[in-house]
């Protein structure tokens, strides 16, 4: 059986151990519940051939490692533009919550996104997070950096999971899952004295991606505040189709 996040159940989706959380035990982490939000914004049609522009993922709480309701609405509905809103609950109390921002396709001028990576075959195959991380699906190229290397990170990754059992990953779910790397590729933590957890993720896109490998450049800024946020490049064999943040909360390792 191919890797998967969520096990559909009626209405509810229950998560496997690979959406456990890192941070904390028996919570879910960002990467499963960005993916499933995106998944459930991708159900709702659209009434024109439209593009996915721009992605919010709020993490509103701690999160139980339990049976997970989705909903989704329309908020603003148009030819031209529509908005669409996901939520994720769990024991009725919303736990996180996604909005997409949707734009009709027409054509109009490119304006070329600079970026000159070295393609996935020319870099080493490397171990990432590990040979367990998504269920051992997942392949990874590290060109700089790494989770634990302090300073910018770039990595092209290539995923070979299902996020909900049965449903193949689509460009925008692996677009929001990619998104939930940068705070750590890009950390200049230590981890072993800080925790900086990620609370939100925020995607700009001005495509979606194509083929199955896809590139994240990131790096951290903070203020030391308390605060952190991640900055990322998200790329295909084509260039860069996205700007990805985060805003990291960091905290003393206890």
């Amino acid at each position: 059986m191919t890797a998967h996040f969520y096990a559909p159940d009626g209405d509810a989706f229950v998560p496997t151990e690979l959406a456990a959380s890192p941070w904390e035990r028996g919570k879910q982490n960002g990467v499963a519940l960005g993916g499933l939000l995106t998944h459930l914004i991708e159900q709702a049609p659209a009434p024109a051939t439209m593009s996915t522009a721009r992605l919010t993922i709020d993490i509103l709480s701690a999160t139980d490692l339990a049976p997970t309701i989705g909903r989704t609405r329309i908020v603003r509905e148009g030819r031209r533009i529509q908005m669409v809103e996901a939520e994720l609950l769990i024991a009725r109390r919303v736990v996180a919550r996604a909005t997409a921002l949707r734009v009709r396709k027409a054509d109009t001028p490119v304006i070329a996104v600079p970026g000159d990576y070295p393609p996935p075959e020319t870099v080493p195959a490397s171990d990432f997070m590990g040979d367990k991380a998504f269920g051992g699906s997942m392949e990874t190229r590290l060109i700089q950096g790494g989770l634990r290397v302090p300073g910018p990170g770039a990595l092209w990754v290539k995923f070979g999971h299902e996020h909900v059992r049965g449903v193949a990953l689509s460009p925008l779910v692996r677009t929001a899952i990619l998104g939930d790397f940068g705070g750590g590729l890009g950390s200049e933590l230590d981890g072993e004295t800080w925790t900086y957890a990620n609370l939100d993720i925020a995607v700009h896109l001005v495509r979606e991606p194509v083929g199955e490998w896809l590139l994240i450049d990131a790096r951290t800024a903070s203020a030391g505040q308390g605060v952190a946020r991640s900055d990322m490049i998200l790329a295909d064999r084509d260039g860069p189709f996205a700007q990805a943040h985060q805003t990291l909360f960091v905290a003393p390792r206890e």
